[in-house]
């Protein structure tokens, strides 16, 4: 969504919206796929007005599939609590931010100006707690790990968590949000469990992103699309570079020349 179908401004524009009416009704799947929670992708894309019949939200990198017209988590893949437990007191120990999240709920140890800047685009109600393991109901999609002015301090953290617990993936959304979800998440792997349920061979699959945290989808799909506004890293993976950025209907452009 984010850097992809959506603006800089987290919207969209009328001919956008329009595109994916209309590639709805001519039976094609969209599948609306981030790193946010199910909660902040469903109030963002109700805002929008951008659910469509048919739709399915890929959550979490991966971490969940849902089913829009059912209302019904197909797939859930979490992080367990003791991980939770063990990964948040690293980052403690660290003095970097973590936080995760209930079904609708951010949990987070002490507000911070990691936390106001997430709310911005991703607002949710917010819990303060030091050990969110103790009050989760469930094992929760995954941990994010913020630091808004050092990368490098966010990248050895990262390696950190994936070499004492190989069992859980690290990758970056963004320079500043590491993401922290179970080895069976990912974007890449939601893809190709989606294709097989809905039985579409993966070869008509398209997708498009514009972190590394789409390469693994980018990678997957029969055609993989790079945002021409989105990170170079990326642009190996994939098989066609959009004409336009998010902020000129770069992916709907595609659509339009592709489907309609």
């Amino acid at each position: 969504m984010d850097g992809t179908l959506l603006n800089d401004d987290s919207k969209v524009s009328e001919f956008t919206k329009n595109v994916l009416h209309d590639i709805s009704m001519k039976g094609h799947v969209i599948v609306l796929s981030s790193g946010r929670s199910i909660h902040s992708i469903l109030d963002t894309a109700s805002k929008l007005d951008i659910i469509v019949p048919g739709m399915f939200i890929c959550a979490a990198n991966g971490a969940m599939i849902y089913e829009c017209d059912t209302d019904k988590v197909l797939y859930y893949s979490p992080v367990s609590l003791e991980d939770v437990k063990n990964v948040w007191n690293m980052a403690r120990q660290e003095h970097i931010h973590i936080q995760t999240y209930s079904d609708k709920e951010l949990l987070v140890s002490y507000k911070s100006k990691e936390v106001d800047y997430y709310m911005i685009r991703c607002p949710h109600p917010l819990v303060i707690t030091d050990a969110p393991w103790e009050i989760l109901k469930k094992p929760p999609v995954k941990l994010l790990a913020i630091d808004l002015e050092d990368h490098e301090k966010l990248d050895r953290f990262g390696k950190e968590v994936s070499n004492i617990y190989p069992h859980l993936n690290t990758l970056f959304s963004n320079p500043m949000y590491l993401e922290i979800i179970s080895k069976d998440a990912g974007k890449g792997h939601a893809l190709k469990w989606l294709c097989n349920y809905l039985n579409i061979p993966i070869s008509l699959s398209y997708a498009a992103g514009d972190q590394f945290n789409d390469a693994s989808m980018i990678k997957a799909a029969g055609t993989g699309i790079a945002m021409c506004n989105g990170d170079p890293a990326i642009f190996e993976f994939a098989d066609i570079l959009s004409e336009f950025d998010n902020n000129h209907d770069g992916l709907s452009q595609y659509i339009v020349k592709e489907f309609i």
